[in-house]
């Protein structure tokens, strides 16, 4: 079952790539002897036009962009093109220019009177305007021109479009008027929907689900129960979106999607054996087979979730072959078939996964001991213009590096990164860590200080810098502060309560420090905790319970060595 995703500005995906285009990226309808689209180029725009449209792109915004967008319309009208007019569009969206936004949708409109694209932004630029009654006269016309889909316009493009307005606070009043000049029943289903769908856009969840029960109640359809219980879902009330999605199903029992999404429900209420007896009574497919194979996993039953994988992996045609690929590959990566899981991954040669693909063969390779390898897939990885996939690739690098303790390389490598994004608060923090555990605390000092500079309520770079002042020099008081502040922004974290001990303890205050290590044990078993918690019982005579937390926590963690240092320290044997 498709997840719910808030849509608010959604529908101006569209426009902004039109936007991005360049001029001679194709134009609207042409009449029979202008130039075609791919002869019209930059060098022939009006030198006019060209200037102002030059000096926007450069400018903050006012006046320059105001004279560019006027420009752009009237050799747009002039020239009837189309590219113009959605650059002049894109221009006034960017700067808020409403009343240019709105001449812009209206010149769109003129030559091409089908745009849906044009007709939203020109309804959105009305209501950012200040003319609510104009919006909703388009939206109402819009509505007559199409009646037998009238109650899904309004309930997905007329409710995107009114939710992602500057402001909000009238968005209820605006559908309500709306609903009433369509002729809708206030009461009925199709408005009940788009109520409830304009209340989730605008955040509001719960009375969202409130009004989407009243229309599942009231319809006993499929689309309206199973609205509800995505919502039902998305609030983490599972019985309910069980008992929604159940009654979906029995009204369309052809749709196994519905079937997947029952199955999903019981899985959120740990009733696996029920969820897998859903899953067995569907057809096989793909994406059935995906959730059986990883229910069948989560169920300890690795034997029977492999046999599904082995379906999975002989299963032919597909639809999306790489995306295929992909999920096969993270099943066998999870069943521990790592030589076969890396060979799927190499299959996925295309497709919003290709990148993720490599860097988990990466992972792989290295874990084969194969580094050299796995390190010139993660070049490749990064030869991107996606910022994020970029910055995964290099800290994805830098783990591998570390675990095959080659930790100089992975700090000229983040240094390498770190000239190309400088402010990236990720490469940071990877860096300041690999400075911390080399004993080069000024590096990690200044990278740590770096983030709090680019975001000061960074809770985890304010810990970690106060916590590695208390661990590593005398300057407590000053740690103290630090953590003090990364508490006040996230006070039921574990890592950031045992900093809290832990400085109060330096600064000699054992007793101030004993609830917060509490707090941060029961909320994390981290044998690091554990150790400190230990320590501070050790000094306030709590000598057997030290001994006896720490004996524990060896049993559950036999190999680390912080509780192997406090146990030879304070002397204490298993």
């Amino acid at each position: 079952m498709t997840q719910i995703k808030p849509a608010i500005t959604g529908i101006l995906a569209l426009l902004l790539a039109a936007c991005s285009v360049t001029p001679d990226a194709g134009r609207g309808d042409s009449e029979p002897n202008e130039k075609t689209p791919a002869s019209y180029t930059e060098d022939e725009w009006s030198e006019e036009v060209l200037f102002h449209l030059r000096a926007a792109r450069h400018a903050g915004g006012g006046d320059e962009h105001q004279e560019a967008i006027r420009r752009l319309l009237d050799t747009a009208r002039e020239q009837r093109d189309l590219e113009l007019v959605r650059q002049a569009a894109g221009m006034a969206w960017r700067t808020r220019h409403w009343p240019g936004l709105i001449e812009a949708t209206d010149v769109w409109l003129a030559q091409e009177p089908g745009s849906a694209d044009a007709r939203r932004l020109g309804i959105l630029a009305r209501l950012n305007a200040d003319q609510s009654e104009e919006a909703i006269s388009r939206m109402q016309d819009w509505l007559a021109e199409d009646p037998d889909n009238a109650a899904r316009l309004l309930q997905r493009d007329l409710v995107q479009i009114i939710a992602a307005a500057e402001s909000t606070d009238q968005a209820p009043r605006l559908l309500d008027a709306l609903i009433e000049a369509a002729g809708f029943d206030p009461e009925g289903v199709p408005a009940l929907v788009a109520r409830s769908r304009l209340h989730w856009e605008t955040g509001d969840a719960e009375q969202a689900l409130v009004l989407a029960r009243r229309a599942a109640d009231l319809s006993g359809e499929r689309d309206e129960l199973a609205w509800a219980a995505q919502l039902a879902s998305a609030l983490e009330d599972h019985e309910s979106a069980l008992m929604l999605y159940r009654r979906a199903y029995a009204v369309a029992p052809d749709e196994w999607t519905l079937g997947l999404a029952e199955a999903q429900a019981l899985r959120n209420l740990g009733r696996l054996p029920e969820a897998l007896d859903v899953l067995s009574g569907l057809p096989d497919n793909p994406d059935v087979l995906y959730s059986r194979a990883s229910y069948l996993f989560e169920a300890d039953q690795k034997e029977a979730a492999r046999d599904v994988w082995q379906q999975l992996a002989a299963w032919a045609p597909v639809e999306d072959g790489d995306q295929h690929a992909f999920m096969v590959g993270w099943l066998a990566e999870f069943l521990a078939l790592e030589e076969e899981a890396a060979d799927w991954y190499a299959r996925v040669r295309s497709g919003p996964q290709a990148d993720r693909a490599m860097i988990r063969r990466a992972v792989l390779l290295a874990a084969d001991d194969r580094l050299p390898e796995a390190r010139e897939l993660l070049k490749l990885a990064r030869d991107t213009e996606q910022r994020d996939q970029r910055e995964r690739a290099y800290l994805v690098e830098v783990e591998l590096l570390g675990e095959h303790d080659q930790h100089a390389q992975a700090l000229e490598l983040l240094s390498d990164a770190l000239r190309e994004t400088p402010d990236s608060v990720g490469l940071l923090y990877a860096r300041a860590m690999i400075a911390v555990n080399t004993d080069n605390l000024d590096l990690a000092e200044q990278d740590l200080r770096r983030i709090i500079r680019i975001d000061g309520d960074n809770a985890m770079a304010l810990n970690a810098l106060g916590y590695t002042l208390t661990d590593r020099t005398s300057r407590h008081s000053e740690a103290y502060r630090l953590i003090r502040r990364a508490l006040e922004l996230a006070p039921e974290e574990p890592a950031i309560l045992d900093s809290m001990g832990w400085v109060y303890f330096r600064l000699g205050e054992p007793e101030s420090a004993l609830p917060y290590l509490e707090r941060a044990f029961a909320g994390d078993d981290n044998p690091e905790i554990a150790a400190h918690l230990a320590e501070v019982l050790w000094h306030l005579d709590q000598t057997e319970r030290a001994g006896e937390m720490l004996r524990e926590a060896r049993i559950r963690h036999p190999d680390n060595s912080d509780l192997k240092e406090v146990m030879q320290r304070l002397e204490i044997t298993l």
